[in-house]
């Protein structure tokens, strides 16, 4: 059968007949390094490749793909003929990263005033006073807690008076602490506490009325006290209400009410 097809061949040869031609499509596949039985291309000559498509780009005699131009200016070599970019949008970057510039009042504008931090009212102390060293100031340290008020030095039994018109809101007795301390609901809407009263000698109760100047007690040393004093402090938000009350430093309050200042 081999000897058959051979010679079938040779006879074709030497007769002068040319094997048939395959088709123009066929070609074209195995051109383009298409796997027998595959789909031939559909691109044409002369249409440019697709975006983000086969390595090669464009088929020959194709129009460059319009992005070109701002990929090779890209990586810094632009094509001839491209135009420069245009530098307007570096400087609005520029623009909006700069520190804002600031406004000055005119020359002769009044500067806002501070608001006042004390309100007028009469010292708690009558008598000889001082107002001790570091250790009785706001703030300064104690085991466990800081200080929450001023301390009034003064002798035993000087007068302890109502700086501002209130209402008597607490009184009570802590030994190991502030000894007998009575509470103040001011007027203005703070609390006023005194602590260290000597014993027998408060002369207001729990919601009595009181006006600026009144007496309600006695300088004393009860509870944790080494000497007689008053300790005084200021809240506002409430004595000790929630989270928000809070003591404030009384001793510009102190000061603005010192009768010799």
């Amino acid at each position: 059968m081999a000897r058959s097809i051979r010679a079938t061949s040779l006879l074709l040869i030497a007769l002068g007949v040319a094997a048939p031609a395959l088709p123009a499509s066929a070609a074209a596949a195995n051109a383009g390094g298409a796997t027998p039985g595959g789909e031939p291309p559909t691109q044409t000559q002369g249409q440019a490749a697709p975006a983000g498509g086969s390595v090669g780009g464009a088929a020959p005699g194709a129009v460059p793909a319009p992005t070109q131009h701002a990929t090779s200016a890209r990586t810094g070599g632009a094509l001839a003929g491209a135009k420069p970019p245009r530098r307007r949008h570096r400087a609005v970057r520029r623009r909006t990263v700069r520190a804002p510039t600031t406004t000055r009042s005119p020359a002769n504008s009044t500067p806002p005033q501070a608001t006042p931090t004390t309100v007028p009212g009469v010292f708690p102390v009558q008598g000889p006073y001082s107002f001790g060293g570091p250790d009785a100031r706001f703030g300064a340290g104690r085991v466990g807690h800081i200080h929450q008020g001023q301390d009034v030095v003064a002798a035993s039994g000087q007068a302890i008076v109502a700086p501002v018109a209130g209402t008597v809101m607490w009184e009570a007795n802590q030994p190991s602490a502030a000894g007998i301390y009575l509470v103040e609901h001011g007027a203005d809407g703070r609390d006023y506490v005194f602590m260290h009263i000597k014993d027998h000698t408060l002369q207001v109760r729990v919601g009595d009325a009181l006006a600026p100047g009144e007496q309600l007690a006695q300088v004393g040393a009860t509870g944790d006290a080494s000497g007689p004093h008053l300790h005084f402090e200021i809240w506002v938000g409430g004595w000790r209400v929630n989270a928000a009350s809070q003591p404030i430093d009384p001793l510009a309050d102190l000061q603005a009410w010192d009768p010799t200042a």
